[in-house]
């Protein structure tokens, strides 16, 4: 359970509550964006703002159901496509963060930006219409890796790894597929 600072109670009970998207794509030069039209300083990361420039699709968190996400960035000038395809082989497992930012109404100043989705970028796309171009890029959440199992095995040799000298799994493998012989229905304790 999260625990709310009486600053972002005060903010969240006030009749008018400004909320406002950061999206940060780490790069190794950071790529952060707001859904505002100016600048919002968080955790020492200037978030540029980016109203009306691009979108980014619904965070649905179905239960269930793992989904991605879709951000595209519209009306780039074409000059700009070779910038966008000499970076395409970073793309891909790039982290993002995504927030929520409860602002103060008074000062527009960001008073709380808790998490509200995670993961890595996949792959990106690219369409033109001869001016202007749109650059679309699909997100994974960092949720599937719950859903991956470990590579790890009950082995003895697994088991050195964490626990050197631990003798828990030697004889592990040398008893599998092995005959369990159990007595006859016939046979009592104590005979």
């Amino acid at each position: 359970m999260r625990v709310l600072s009486a600053a972002t109670v005060a903010a969240l009970g006030a009749p008018v509550v400004p909320l406002v998207q950061l999206v940060l794509l780490a790069f190794p030069t950071p790529i952060a964006l707001n859904s505002s039209n100016w600048d919002l300083d968080f955790n020492g990361i200037t978030y540029r703002g980016a109203y009306g420039l691009g979108s980014v699709s619904e965070i649905d968190d179905s239960p269930g159901e793992i989904k991605g996400l879709q951000f595209q960035l519209s009306g780039v000038d074409s000059a700009y496509i070779s910038l966008a395809l000499d970076d395409a082989a970073v793309v891909q497992g790039t982290p993002v963060i995504i927030r929520t930012a409860v602002l103060d109404a008074g000062t527009y100043q960001i008073v709380d930006a808790p998490v509200e989705w995670s993961g890595k970028l996949d792959t990106m796309s690219i369409v033109e219409d001869g001016e202007t171009c749109t650059i679309q890029v699909t997100a994974e959440s960092s949720a599937v890796d719950l859903l991956r199992g470990a590579a790890l095995t009950y082995s003895h040799a697994d088991q050195q790894m964490f626990a050197p000298g631990d003798r828990a799994f030697e004889y592990v493998l040398p008893q599998a597929n092995q005959p369990v012989v159990w007595p006859s229905k016939e046979w009592r304790p104590g005979k």
